[in-house]
């Protein structure tokens, strides 16, 4: 289709949705009838009809052709008119006649019958407006007079509820007179209809300006005096009725007149309020010069604020980073720590199995735990020297982060304004945005939520991080009742102190635990950190501490055994042997022995004291204190238990002196090296 045929469809369409809806407004006004709307169609033909005569009036070459079409075209809208007010003319009649009863009958049919006559000729639109879109070919078009034509159906839903709703609005009592007003009003706008299709035929034939068309014009002209004296006539028959409908006291005129009246009085006021409006006027001038200088102020104002959330933004950003140190270097710190005591669990289990395994020599031995202890030594001075540091550093970010965050009130409001104008932005991107982009846009908004909530969470770490200090009892803080807390390390338990002097636990730090391997608490990365890790050699049970000490709390079993008595024992032997002297030396008196075997018996009865007078007098006051059923067997048990004690403190000893010589030698020969390597 070429593109001038192209416009001149769209114009048609255009123009047949446009006359369609002025018709539908003027029918809003009236009750309508199935007679007047066969009058209103002819009419709407007629606008066609002219409509694309005014726009293709070049293409008519014979003017007695053109001449012969609109005589035709008025004789016939003249014949539609007749009938039409004749019709309504004998309705009218038939309701003056009859009786109420039958009145509303003949009413309700007249009124069904119009409702579908108006469904069957919109219907009849509708289907003509659809056969001009077929003829379209972009489908935009289409969309887009389809939208134009949502307006024409709403206006024709109107229409059809207003002939609805004229039975539920007029009075039973006033029907009657009702219809006949109607009635007229019809036929009031059918010559008016006409009337404004005579003066278009008209107006057209002005335009043609030739002489063929005078006689035409002229009948013209005498049609449009006749249509008018008709207008006049059935106007003053529509105020008699409406005088009858709405009776008054006051007449027409004076009611005229009363409208008048109040008109006048609206152009004074409205004088009034032009003079007002220029009084304002004078008043907008000076306003403007204190709003200027206002803008100005609100532009100073809003730099300064600019400039200092610029700085809260940076601050922010500070504390963020430095809480983010703060938070490495603390999992740094446990990381650290669990190693270390996995290291050193490891070297334990090491040392055990040297002094279990009985395949080495004593030398070996003694040599392969002296390593063991430096390198367990070296481990610790590293460990402590590093954890050190790594503290230091800590609570040097710490008291930095504290100094940059003093107003916390200011800082969250600027980071909340702040996601707010991010989050605003992106909500606006939204509207415009495709499918993959949304989902890009939606993303981002998680992000940013999240970023929000961890910067939030720590500007509170931040800000209720306690400062301590140090004094000659330890570490500590102020709480809110003034009160100084002690804590020997972050972590601890906290202690006060009393009056009297003591210490009194008012918090446990850590919730202790037990496994299989010891003691531990769970650090805030849920790490455990073992306070006693529980091992047993054979000199007796032990555990290795946070700090990597060896501390023994429970003896071998052939000591513990040996120890429980000890006091007791000693004092029973003492007694007992006491008792055997003098025993003995009474019955020396009593009984002459010879001098070489008092001599004899001196030296065994020394050796005998010495070799095995202590474990004797700890047997016998054994036995004495416990009197078992078999004391010999008892005795027995003990003097081979004091054996065996005796024999292993002389090992341990022994190996004692031998990790101290080696100790000794290794250093004499780490020394020699240094002194070797200066020499060089």
């Amino acid at each position: 289709m070429s593109s001038s045929r192209l416009e001149k469809l769209h114009q048609k369409i255009s123009d047949y949705i446009l006359l369609k809806n002025r018709q539908l407004r003027h029918f809003t006004s009236l009750v309508l009838d199935c007679d007047f709307l066969h009058f209103a169609e002819i009419i709407e033909d007629s606008e066609y009809f002219l409509q694309e005569t005014s726009q293709n009036i070049e293409s008519y070459t014979a003017e007695s052709i053109f001449l012969g079409s609109i005589e035709h075209r008025v004789t016939s809208l003249r014949t539609a008119r007749n009938h039409c007010l004749r019709r309504l003319n004998n309705f009218a009649g038939v309701i003056s006649v009859c009786e109420d009863s039958v009145f509303s009958k003949i009413f309700c049919q007249r009124q069904k019958r119009t409702k579908n006559t108006f469904r069957k000729q919109f219907q009849t639109y509708r289907t003509q407006f659809e056969d001009f879109l077929l003829q379209l070919l972009d489908i935009y078009e289409i969309a887009q007079f389809q939208n134009q034509f949502s307006r024409t159906d709403f206006l024709h839903l109107i229409v059809l509820k207003n002939q609805e709703n004229i039975s539920h609005v007029v009075p039973q009592d006033l029907r009657k007179p009702s219809a006949i007003y109607c009635v007229s009003s019809l036929k009031l706008e059918t010559h008016k209809l006409f009337l404004d299709l005579l003066l278009r035929h008209l107006h057209l034939l002005d335009e043609m300006e030739s002489t063929s068309t005078e006689s035409m014009r002229d009948r013209l002209n005498e049609e449009i005096n006749k249509s008018r004296t008709d207008m006049v006539i059935q106007e003053a028959e529509l105020v008699e009725l409406r005088h009858e409908l709405f009776p008054s006291d006051v007449s027409l005129k004076e009611q005229r007149d009363a409208v008048i009246d109040c008109l006048e009085i609206r152009e004074l006021d409205l004088e009034h309020r032009i003079r007002s409006i220029d009084l304002l006027q004078v008043d907008i001038q000076g306003l403007e010069l204190q709003v200027s200088k206002l803008i100005e102020e609100r532009e100073r104002v809003h730099e300064k604020l600019m400039e200092k959330r610029a700085e809260l933004r940076k601050g922010i950003r500070e504390v963020v980073r430095l809480e983010k140190l703060i938070q490495k270097i603390e999992k740094d710190i446990s990381n650290r720590m669990v190693a270390f005591q996995q290291r050193l669990e490891d070297l334990e289990l090491k040392r055990l199995a040297i002094l279990e395994d009985d395949t080495l020599t004593e030398e070996e031995r003694a040599r392969l735990l002296a390593e063991l202890e430096q390198e367990i030594g070296t481990i610790r001075e590293k460990h402590d020297a590093d954890q050190q540091l790594l503290k230091e550093k800590c609570e040097e970010l710490k008291a930095r982060s504290r100094s940059v965050i003093e107003d916390l009130d200011a800082f969250k409001d600027e980071l909340v304004q702040k996601h707010l104008d991010e989050i605003r932005e992106l909500e606006e991107k939204k509207k415009n945005a495709t499918p993959s982009e949304l989902e890009l846009i939606n993303a981002r908004i998680a992000e940013l939520q999240s970023e929000f909530e961890e910067n939030m969470a720590m500007l509170d770490v931040a800000h209720t991080r306690r400062q301590y200090f140090n004094d000659e009892h330890g570490r500590y803080y102020i709480n809110e009742f003034g009160q100084k807390v002690y804590q020997r390390e972050s972590g601890a338990s906290e202690y006060i102190l009393t009056d009297e002097g003591g210490w009194e636990k008012i918090k446990d730090a850590v919730e202790i635990r037990k496994d299989e391997k010891g003691e531990f608490y769970v650090d805030n990365f849920g790490r455990k950190i073992y306070t006693k890790r529980f091992f047993e050699d054979e000199f007796g049970k032990y555990y290795i501490d946070s700090n990597g000490r060896r501390i023994y709390i429970e003896a071998s079993i052939i000591t513990s055994e040996s120890e429980s008595f000890k006091e007791s024992e000693e004092e029973l032997a003492e007694t007992a042997v006491t008792t055997s002297e003098e025993e003995m030396s009474s019955h020396a008196s009593e009984i002459h022995v010879p001098e070489e075997v008092n001599i004899q018996r001196a030296d065994d009865f020394k050796y005998i004291q010495e070799s095995v007078g202590l474990p004797l007098r700890k047997g016998l006051a054994l036995v004495f204190l416990q009197q078992p059923e078999d004391p010999i067997e008892f005795l027995a048990r003990f003097l081979e238990k004091y054996h065996y004690d005796q024999q292993r403190e002389a090992e341990r000893a022994q190996l004692v002196e031998d990790v101290e010589k080696m100790k000794e030698i290794m250093k004499s020969q780490i020394d020699s090296k240094d002194s070797n390597a200066d020499v060089c």
